[in-house]
């Protein structure tokens, strides 16, 4: 069966055909690849600079990124293979896009927005998580699980980048994530908006993480993938939960972990 390759529309020809439109450098700018990552992103609002797709792919694996690029009027570009290759490491699909850097949301602003407090609120904290690909499964996971609102430390810690972006699924796009340079000072903050605060850890005083709180607004804090909470955060939390283990192998990963919690605090609700 013939492959059905991408036809440009006159205005994408005329700039694929003029070399110097495309003349900048595309190192500095932010990378998201795969398929559902860049329709997540167009969808949600998200500034596309210019997407390339690989050249001789067949039409009905990435049609609707394409269509979507037409209606929105995104640059198109078709790129050898081994350009896309050369540009991420991630499993691009034969299409990636440049967009604009990601906007991370300011904590203050984000408490300031929260309005309709309730026991069904939830806050998840990350503490030091640093695979940017456990970044993105656990933000995927917490959308999912109703999440609106993430808190990530701005030092030794993933940050959202393309894999990060790739490992959501997109997901990322539906989320507010903030950056803040004291997870203690934020959590001060929230216990002042009346958010009690519970850490994910084993040890003597923690409980079984299916008496989870659901009465009351709760912020999740979940430790980083080798040492677990800071010990300062620990202290400072209300609850503390750990999931136990049947066999031989004392600890899940951070994101598993971080799904199974969230879903035990949203259960029957």
């Amino acid at each position: 069966m013939k492959k059905e390759k991408i036809r440009y529309n006159k205005n994408q020809e005329k700039n694929i055909k003029n070399k110097d439109y495309f003349r900048e450098n595309e190192e500095e700018k932010e990378i998201i690849a795969g398929r559902n990552s860049i329709i997540e992103a167009i969808n949600s609002g998200r500034e596309i600079n210019k997407i390339l797709f690989q050249e001789g792919i067949e039409k009905g694996r990435i049609k609707s990124i394409f269509n979507i690029a037409n209606e929105k009027k995104i640059i198109c570009q078709q790129v050898p293979k081994q350009k896309l290759d050369n540009l991420t490491k991630e499993h691009h699909q034969g299409v990636l896009a440049f967009v604009s850097p990601y906007n991370y949301y300011d904590f203050d602003k984000m408490l300031q927005e929260l309005k309709n407090i309730d026991k069904t609120t939830t806050i998840l904290i990350l503490d030091h998580i640093e695979d940017p690909h456990n970044l993105g499964a656990i933000i995927r996971t917490a959308v999912a699980g109703g999440v609106e609102n993430i808190i990530i430390p701005k030092r030794r810690a993933a940050v959202v980048s393309a894999a990060a972006v790739k490992a959501s699924a997109g997901a990322i796009e539906y989320v507010k994530i903030s950056r803040v340079g004291s997870i203690l000072d934020s959590i001060k903050k929230l216990k002042e908006k009346g958010f009690w605060i519970a850490g994910t850890t084993l040890n003597e005083k923690s409980i079984n993480y299916t008496n989870i709180a659901k009465d009351v607004p709760l912020a999740i804090i979940v430790g980083s993938e080798g040492k677990g909470l800071n010990k300062a955060v620990e202290k400072s939390c209300d609850f503390l939960y750990h999931i136990k283990m049947l066999g031989k192998t004392q600890s899940l990963n951070v994101s598993v972990a971080s799904g199974i919690i969230l879903f035990e605090r949203i259960k029957n609700t």
